[in-house]
């Protein structure tokens, strides 16, 4: 029937003046008497797919008021581990990877680095990765319950199959996981990332460095007790522009253009010790990928009435850096999961577990022996160096032959003392032999860093 007969049909009381702009969801309910109810209702809500980018449909004052709250939490995360970013980036210089020209306290001293720290940490990187990384690959299955032959049979398929995922498919795996130890074995903590990648078609597995991974004050090291979890990832570009193509972030303002890198406090701590510096042609996107319980307008929890609980549910909430907008938001629980419980991505390595968030590494363990060491290595060369190359004073009028030159080995040189004696004319400066007892402290040194390194390598073996 059309709208203007069903209209002219009803009762008086029941016409409707529609606007002509107007475009509401109309339905015409006739009565038994041959009238007509029409019913002007809003439209309904678009039914939106459970793993959708939901940053497409929320309203964008939603979304700013969003990426607010989440950029203060990362800042929050990030001030309240400054000093912890200080220790790790200053402890690098320990390493000894740098051949440092020093030119204090004289030209020419000593710029060794005592190797306790380095050794510390490369003995337990073979140790951790022969026992964690076999041959074989690094799977293992164990049957529960009745052992049967077709349990065994299908034991033996699992471990086949997941070994070569690990060892042949994810190229990436191996070279990084020997890269996690080894920063494992320095700062303590190291995280892997594992998820499925739709641009591979694979699951993969990234390594994840303490640098880029911010848990809160309050957080714990057990990641998925943490209430949230912010991960700062480098993106290329192009691969940056692969994605927002394929729908997983927002086609935002980012900026792709070639830009110089920024550097965090420990990263640019680590190219000075490599020697390696950012380039102007990095071309790389930085995100903000965090993991955190949010209340969104239009995607409450609701109670078996319908009505808002107010309880914040998980999110994967994707950021850009430079502008702070969000890109892509994302239901961080399975679809069939009542309970709505987050889901966790992240596999948290740690050293030893102490006090905070973040575990201890050597360079919290035997840093400071390390850098004692280090400091007493020096003062032994450098005595040796001063006693072997004697200086002093001479006397004003006193002439010496070529004294901008050192004397050699075995070579006299004609001095002119204007007749006085030249035991007179020279006082050679009071330097003395490289001394015992600081040879003797630094084998003292030496041997509780390496008493408290194997202490901590034990947990290895045991495992």
């Amino acid at each position: 029937m059309p709208i203007d007969k069903a209209i002219n049909q009803a009762p008086e009381a029941d016409i409707v003046v529609l606007a002509e702009d107007a475009a509401p969801e109309i339905e015409i309910v006739l009565d038994e008497d041959g009238g007509a109810i029409v019913e002007i209702g809003e439209q309904e809500a678009k039914e939106v797919d459970f793993y959708a980018n939901l940053a497409e449909v929320i309203e964008p004052e939603a979304l700013a008021r969003i990426a607010i709250d989440v950029s203060a939490m990362f800042e929050a995360d990030k001030g309240s581990r400054s000093d912890w970013e200080q220790m790790y980036a200053k402890g690098l210089d320990l390493l000894g990877l740098r051949m440092e020209e020093r030119t204090k306290p004289f030209r020419g001293a000593a710029g060794a680095a005592h190797p306790m720290l380095q050794e510390s940490i490369i003995q337990f990187q073979a140790q951790a990765f022969r026992e964690l990384m076999p041959a074989g690959g690094p799977v293992r299955t164990q049957i529960l319950g009745k052992e049967t032959v077709d349990k065994f049979q299908q034991a033996a398929r699992v471990q086949d199959f997941m070994n070569y995922q690990i060892t042949t498919v994810m190229e990436e795996y191996t070279p990084e996981f020997d890269q996690l130890l080894y920063y494992t074995g320095y700062g303590g903590s190291t995280f892997k990332k594992v998820y499925y990648d739709a641009q591979l078609g694979r699951m993969v597995s990234k390594l994840c460095l303490a640098d880029d991974v911010y848990i809160p004050y309050n957080g714990s090291s057990v990641v998925s007790q943490c209430p949230r979890l912010t991960h700062r990832l480098a993106m290329d570009s192009n691969e940056f522009r692969k994605r927002v193509v394929a729908g997983e972030y927002l086609d935002v303002a980012v900026d792709l253009e070639p830009t110089p890198a920024d550097p965090s406090q420990i990263q640019a701590a680590i190219d000075k010790v490599v020697g390696v510096q950012p380039t102007d042609s990095a071309g790389e996107v930085f995100l903000l990928e965090m993991l955190v319980d949010l209340d969104i307008p239009g995607f409450e929890d609701v109670d078996e009435n319908g009505d808002p609980t107010k309880i914040k549910l998980p999110y994967v909430v994707t950021l850009a850096e430079d502008t702070l907008a969000v890109i892509g938001i994302r239901r961080n629980w399975k679809e069939e999961d009542e309970l709505k419980r987050h889901r966790n991505y992240y596999v948290h390595y740690v050293l030893v577990e102490g006090p905070g968030a973040y575990g201890l590494g050597f360079v919290h363990l035997i840093g400071g022996l390390s850098k004692a060491a280090t400091t007493a290595l020096r003062q032994l060369i450098d005595a040796g160096t001063l006693a072997n190359l004697p200086a002093g004073f001479k006397a004003k009028g006193a002439r010496i032959a070529d004294d901008s030159d050192p004397i050699q080995p075995g070579e006299w040189r004609d001095i002119d003392a204007g007749g006085a004696e030249l035991s007179s004319s020279l006082l050679p400066l009071p330097y003395k032999e490289p001394s015992q007892v600081l040879f003797a402290l630094l084998g003292f040194l030496v041997d509780a860093g390496k008493r408290l390194s194997s202490t901590a390598d034990m947990q290895v073996g045991d495992g």
